[in-house]
C-alpha cells in the first residue's frame, strides 16, 4: 500500500492514507487481475502523506 501511495502522489498527485491505497495495490501487486472488457474503479479515500514519510 506504501508503494501504491508513493505512485498516486508522484503519478497523478493524489496525497492518499495508505488504507485509501489499497485498491491501487491490490491492482500492482496482481492480487486483483480484472477480466478482459472488465471496467475497473479504485476507491481512493482518505488524504494524507504517511506512504510517502518513509
Amino acid at each position: 500500500m506504501t508503494e501504491a501511495c508513493r505512485w498516486l502522489w508522484f503519478e497523478l498527485g493524489i496525497a492518499a492514507e495508505l488504507s485509501g491505497g489499497a485498491a491501487i495495490a491490490a491492482l500492482m501487486t496482481g492480487q486483483y487481475q480484472p477480466q478482459p472488457g472488465e471496467v475497473v474503479c479504485a476507491l481512493i479515500c482518505g488524504s494524507g502523506t504517511a506512504g510517502l514519510d518513509h
